[in-house]
């Protein structure tokens, strides 16, 4: 049994022989290049690098100090009560070697941001194998418990269900159940899917904070380099993965400002003078100039954003800019554009009982002449049940409707109707003849008694409404 014993143990290696962490290696110049160092846990020793930005630092549009005035606003994006305050904000963002979630994905280098004493700080936590990983993970489980919020991009469906996998593979303890994630991606995307090429961050700060990355090296590429370097042990070739993953972060505080401002009520609306620069501002800092030259699918989407966030006065005011700019004599967009958005802003005001700008914004959308068909008759559509059911205007009615099917008409004299288009024809020829139905029964109401003859032919069945003969028809 001895020599058994004698053998297991030397298939175990000296490694696996000892619980006690090999020494950690002396912080040496190759790391220094990259402004990085050796740094220690209980479990071990990983690669940090550390970088302050201090009080009067700016990112793009933002200074980075005044988040700790629009922090408490960022308590819109959660239920809980609970207010917001900008030094018990985690910025956090990792790159890892794949883009699953499963055991295989490990996270080689962590993210991670916060405020302390009016500085931000990032700190990058890099393995140079993986042996590293769990000092790393140590590191971070001491520090999780001075915050109460995860800031992320994506992170509560990918980066941060990697992390516990992680600590979970390494019997590491991650007591995550108080942390509230703030995940800034589906605030993008409800803003900017339809404005913006793209929702990825670098696109956003480009595109919305005014900060342009200059020769960055794309995340895809951050496991490939990653690999590299555990081939050649060479640290250079990390230097564009960690200002890439450095970039990240700021942004993500930077973007935090952004939302945190157009949540501000906009009685609290205010902004410094250096921001100011003799430009009128409004909503959440924005010069009136920007907000003129933004898309009017996005004045509208931001207002629907804020009205969801139950910031209803400072949506009231991106809707009535944009109700402004679609009745403005002067278009300062493609019609296709402002029909898209007369209709989406009708719509919200039809929910909400406006109608007098409904109507306004249905008719304005009727002279855009959108072409499709359906987008022709829709406004039509609106103004017909409007003046039939809200104003009890039947002659209205009868006329936005007698127009539509006149619309229709043409339409088919230049095209072959297919199914749906007759459906179509059908719906639009049901509903003139209820109209015309109710007109001659209120008509009858007031009228003088009649002989049962003239009763007997007013009341015969409507013949179905005449259809215009094709020209080809005609030619026949």
């Amino acid at each position: 049994m001895s020599g058994l014993r004698e053998r297991l143990g030397r298939l175990r290696g000296p490694a696996a022989a000892s619980a006690t962490p090999p020494p950690p290696p002396e912080a040496g110049g190759e790391w220094a290049q990259l402004g990085a160092h050796i740094a220690t846990s209980p479990g071990g020793s990983f690669v940090m690098r550390r970088r302050v930005y201090g009080a009067d630092s700016v990112h793009g549009k933002y200074r980075l100090s005044d988040l700790a005035d629009v922090a408490p606003q960022l308590s819109s994006f959660h239920e809980h009560d609970a207010v917001v305050r900008a030094e018990e904000l985690l910025f956090f963002d990792t790159e890892t070697t794949g883009l699953g979630v499963g055991a295989g994905n490990v996270p080689f280098m962590v993210g991670i941001g916060y405020y302390e004493d009016e500085q931000f700080i990032v700190e990058q936590l890099f393995i140079r194998n993986p042996a590293e990983e769990q000092a790393m993970l140590l590191y971070l489980q001491a520090l999780l418990g001075r915050f109460t919020h995860i800031v992320s991009y994506n992170g509560r469906t990918f980066d941060w269900p990697i992390l516990k996998n992680r600590f979970v593979l390494n019997r590491l303890a991650l007591e995550d159940a108080e942390l509230l994630q703030l995940d800034l991606l589906y605030s993008a995307r409800s803003l900017w899917r339809n404005s913006l090429p793209s929702c990825r961050l670098s696109k956003v700060e480009e595109a919305r904070l005014g900060f342009e990355r200059v020769d960055d090296v794309p995340g895809s590429m951050a496991p490939a380099l990653y690999f590299l370097y555990l081939a050649e042990k060479d640290p250079s070739v990390l230097k564009g993965v960690f200002v890439h993953n450095e970039h990240d972060i700021v942004t993500l505080a930077a973007l935090a400002i952004h939302f945190g401002r157009l949540l501000t009520p906009a009685n609290e609306d205010s902004m410094d003078e250096e921001y100011c620069s003799d430009v009128e501002t409004d909503e959440g800092g924005f010069g009136a100039e920007e907000l003129h030259q933004l898309d009017l699918e996005e004045l509208y989407r931001t207002g629907v954003w804020l009205d969801k966030m139950d910031r209803i006065a400072k949506a009231e005011r991106y809707f009535d800019r944009l109700y402004t700019r679609l009745l403005d004599e002067v278009p300062d967009r493609p019609p296709a554009d402002r029909e898209i958005a007369a209709m989406q802003l009708a719509d919200w005001y039809k929910k909400r009982g406006r109608y007098s700008r409904a109507v306004e914004l249905w008719k304005t959308a009727i002279l855009l002449k959108p072409s499709s068909i359906s987008s022709q008759l829709e406004p039509y559509l609106e103004l017909a049940m409007y003046y039939e059911h809200k104003e009890k205007n039947l002659e209205l009615a009868v006329f936005y409707t007698e127009e539509a099917w006149a619309k229709l008409w043409r339409r088919r004299a230049l095209q072959r109707a297919d199914r749906k288009f007759s459906e179509l024809e059908d719906a639009w020829e049901k509903r003139l003849n209820r109209l015309q139905d109710k007109i001659r029964k209120k008509k009858s109401t007031h009228a003088p008694k009649e002989t049962v003859k003239q009763v007997a032919v007013r009341t015969k069945p409507n013949k179905k409404l005449e259809r215009p003969s094709y020209v080809a028809e005609s030619l026949i």
